[in-house]
């Protein structure tokens, strides 16, 4: 995290503290409840429709975070076509309105303490997610919680399939180096997403078991389990 460019020798000496770091959030799981039933079944029905095979537990276990168009290509290998690829992932955005029936995610409880928190200590956080710009706005100024991101990283800003271009181009947007950013997410590909670029993850389970992410840094239930200085301490043992 040192930069020898810096002129100033208080300015390395608060980059080479633990406090100094960033957050980069997802946004289903994280900041809004889940709705990854309603995903499950939108793909299923969408499967149906298109006559591709449906896709076993193990493949929608590794839908979390990725783009629609990705998990039809990459994940479940329904078509390596990029039209049919983004036709059957606008379907299937359709489908998925549809069964929410106007339905609007509320935001988890915990979700302002914890934003709190980080301004306090003037924290920098970005959200990071493969959703449109427009819903995820949406969501944020629903529940008046645009105003603690720094940095909105949406489907619209990638220009890549993987998961690390949405937290390295966030990482960026806070003026962060990876090495000092905090993922917080909900699932394994949040992990090993993370990890690639060299960042901390703390996955949110949720009702998911803990033993299933146990190569995360740091599992919590919920962010009210999440304090400032449990992340501090994940930079702790740098060199």
């Amino acid at each position: 995290a040192d930069d020898p460019s810096l002129a100033n020798p208080l300015q390395r000496m608060e980059r080479l503290s633990t406090g100094w770091f960033g957050v980069i959030m997802e946004f289903e799981g994280v900041v809004v409840e889940t709705s990854e039933e309603t995903h499950r079944q939108a793909w299923l029905q969408v499967a149906d429709e298109f006559r591709f095979r449906k896709p076993l537990g193990q493949s929608l276990r590794r839908i979390k975070g990725v783009r629609d168009e990705v998990v039809v290509s990459r994940i479940f290998g329904w078509t390596h076509n990029p039209s049919v690829a983004r036709q059957v992932a606008q379907r299937k955005a359709e489908l998925y309105e549809t069964l929410m029936g106007g339905r609007q995610l509320a935001a988890m409880l915990e979700t302002r303490p914890f934003l709190e928190t980080l301004k306090r200590y003037s924290i920098p956080v970005a959200l990071a997610t493969p959703l449109s710009e427009s819903k995820v706005k949406d969501g944020l100024q629903r529940h008046n919680l645009a105003q603690y991101f720094d940095a909105v990283v949406t489907a619209e800003d990638s220009g890549s399939a993987e998961v690390e271009f949405y937290y390295a181009y966030a990482a960026s947007k806070i003026q962060r180096p990876p090495i000092r950013c905090v993922v917080v997410g909900e699932s394994n590909t949040s992990v090993e997403a993370a990890h690639e670029l060299g960042m901390k993850c703390v996955v949110v389970t949720g009702t998911n078991p803990v033993f299933d992410f146990t190569g995360a840094d740091l599992v919590v239930r919920n962010l009210s389990q999440l304090s400032f200085m449990n992340m501090k301490r994940l930079f702790a043992e740098e060199s």
